[in-house]
């Protein structure tokens, strides 16, 4: 389970495409692929860019009427989804 400062970074057979702001993965080893809205994008970017969860939910909590820790969870959860899908693996900052 990821913590908020935790990174990570896309598998190797994970591709992603951005088509109109959004982002589309293909997941080459498990033969699935996923659209993530803007904000599934949004944290898709940052994150295999280096940033940690809790950085992104600090940069996009300006956007949304709500409350940090609720934000942060719901990222976590997110990246969690994305591990557990085989998308994306934790790495050392």
């Amino acid at each position: 389970m990821l913590s908020p400062d935790d990174h990570i970074r896309p598998r190797r057979d994970v591709f992603a495409r951005e088509f109109d702001g959004e982002i589309v993965l293909l997941d080459l080893a498990g033969g699935a692929y996923y659209g993530l809205d803007p904000l599934g994008s949004k944290v898709w970017r940052d994150t295999t860019e280096g940033r940690s969860i809790r950085e992104v939910a600090l940069d996009v909590l300006h956007e949304y009427d709500v409350e940090q820790d609720v934000l942060l969870n719901d990222l976590l959860s997110l990246a969690n989804d994305w591990i557990e899908k085989g998308l994306v693996e934790r790495v050392e900052p």
